[in-house]
């Protein structure tokens, strides 16, 4: 409505060749637009503000969480490598009768049918909350060297999943070395290939994690009070 007036008084202004009323207006029109576009960015910025902020405590917990998957995987690291070593010398050996290597005893394992001879931890990896919201543009205002260390991270998160899943689908092939059985010396070294493969993909994830766990510990983790008591919860499970 104003600018309509504004504008009527121009075309009023230039008939009568009023030239500085004619300016004035003008001044006044752009004075107007620009505060008004000033101000809509200013409630835009404020609400980006607002759901990185949102964004960021949710961030908060899923660095936590990454950072508890490559300790533990890390904690389990002398095992595993003791144990691949032990079932490695056990597969070389001469003749064919194979005694079975005792069943992994865990909750996961415990679930399933058949025995499951390797304890490898399965933890979720990286972090929903920033694919969705880098995606939404909510971390534009977030400085470009954090933004590249939590993508760095969470990258290599990502990384550790994939790794994860091939390490599970290669303990699943090895069920075999659960039971007695006779395994021929051809059969010894294929589950050999494969027990390399495994250590190989297992090694990987640790050195991931331990890439994860310096750059997490280089930028710090802030977990809001309120949400303490249910993480020392879900670390101790």
């Amino acid at each position: 409505g104003n600018l309509t007036m504004i504008l009527r008084r121009i075309s009023g202004h230039v008939k009568a060749q009023n030239w500085f009323a004619v300016g004035l207006d003008f001044v006044i029109v752009v004075i107007g637009v620009g505060v008004a576009m000033y101000g809509q960015q200013w409630l835009s910025d404020r609400q980006q503000r607002a759901d990185m902020a949102v964004a960021e405590t949710a961030l908060q917990t899923d660095l936590f969480s990454n950072y508890v998957n490559a300790k533990e995987r890390l904690a389990v690291a002398d095992c595993r490598a003791e144990t691949y070593q032990a079932i490695a010398a056990k597969l070389l050996a001469a003749g064919e009768t194979w005694t079975g290597i005792a069943r992994a005893a865990d909750e996961d394992s415990n679930r399933a049918a058949l025995p499951v001879v390797f304890r490898s931890p399965s933890r979720n990896w990286g972090s929903r909350v920033w694919e969705a919201e880098l995606g939404r543009g909510t971390f534009n205002q977030m400085t470009d060297e954090r933004r590249g260390v939590l993508g760095g991270i969470f990258s290599q998160a990502d990384r550790a999943q994939l790794l994860q899943a091939d390490i599970f689908t290669l303990q699943g092939r090895l069920k075999i070395l659960a039971v007695d059985t006779t395994i021929s010396q051809s059969d010894r070294l294929r589950y050999y290939d494969m027990l390399a493969e495994l250590d190989d993909k297992s090694g990987h994830l640790e050195l991931r994690a331990s890439q994860i766990i310096q750059n997490i510990e280089e930028i710090g983790i802030e977990i809001p009070a309120k949400d303490r008591p249910r993480i020392s919860e879900d670390v101790a499970s």
